[in-house]
């Protein structure tokens, strides 16, 4: 009697009929499939994880030459600038003077 009043107890896979177990077998392929793919698509994420750190490389790479060509840039530019005025000052100290002679 106590094997009859406990309806949540599975009987044995030979006891079930052959539409369930068919189904059941079903429902393990679909769980075994679902487990692969889950399996690919977390070694797919990995591969872009992987991806994105090395185009994060790439970028600090290439921020960095930027950074170093700016300075060189400024360092230029700066020079320039002040060959730049002294020539102007020099040039407004020559027409100062010729104009006082």
């Amino acid at each position: 009697m106590t094997e009859a009043s406990t309806p949540h107890s599975s009987p044995p896979p030979e006891q079930l009929p052959w539409g369930i177990a068919y189904l059941r077998e079903d429902i393990q392929d679909l769980r075994q499939d679902l487990r692969e793919n889950i399996q690919g698509v977390r070694q797919e994420i990995q591969g872009v994880r992987q991806e994105i750190q090395e185009v994060r490389q790439e970028v600090r790479i290439l921020r960095d030459r930027v950074d170093d060509r700016y300075e060189l840039l400024l360092k230029r530019i700066d020079s320039r600038f002040a060959w730049t005025l002294t020539t102007v000052i020099a040039v407004a100290g020559v027409i100062v003077a010729a104009i006082k002679l």
